[in-house]
């Protein structure tokens, strides 16, 4: 009887809570109500900044752009040396970019390269930073709000990589 009780429950009780955690555990997540939206992040402790650039007024829908990310420790001085690896997710929708942006240095100090972005939905994305340097890791996450007043960009300025 216990288990029918279970079966019951599973098949009529849970699926709208089960339904909000994808195969691999993440869970989905709604935009919050107060979302800082700048294009420059710190640590907790400020141990480590980052800011980004693209080559548009607005990160573009639906075009493949490339990000110039800058990155500084706590005295403002250029991170170099660092290893980064660069993720893109949709938290209301449980799925990421169809693309996977590659991050390499430049010949400026504290500054790299991201090729690959590509947002092709508009909504709410958080784009995070495993950042590997010194010994030290750290995570930075930006939040964006892309696309959701705005066409496609003008294919004269995008990245084709």
């Amino acid at each position: 009887m216990h288990w029918l009780l279970l079966l019951l429950l599973s098949i009529f009780v849970l699926p709208d809570t089960a339904g909000a955690m994808d195969a691999i555990g993440k869970v989905r997540r709604e935009r919050p109500e107060v979302l800082d939206t700048s294009a420059t992040v710190a640590t907790r402790y400020g141990t480590l900044q980052a800011s980004y650039e693209t080559d548009f007024l607005e990160v573009p829908l639906n075009g493949v752009h490339s990000w110039r990310l800058s990155l500084q420790d706590k005295q403002g001085q250029p991170v170099t040396g660092a290893d980064i690896v660069l993720t893109a997710d949709m938290p209301e929708h449980l799925h990421g970019m169809t693309t996977t942006p590659q991050v390499q240095d430049t010949q400026t100090p504290g500054l790299y390269l991201v090729r690959g972005m590509n947002f092709h939905m508009p909504g709410y994305w958080e784009v995070t930073l495993d950042i590997s340097e010194a010994g030290s890791r750290h995570l930075l996450r930006f939040n964006l709000i892309v696309g959701e007043n705005q066409r496609g960009p003008d294919r004269k300025g995008a990245d084709e990589s």
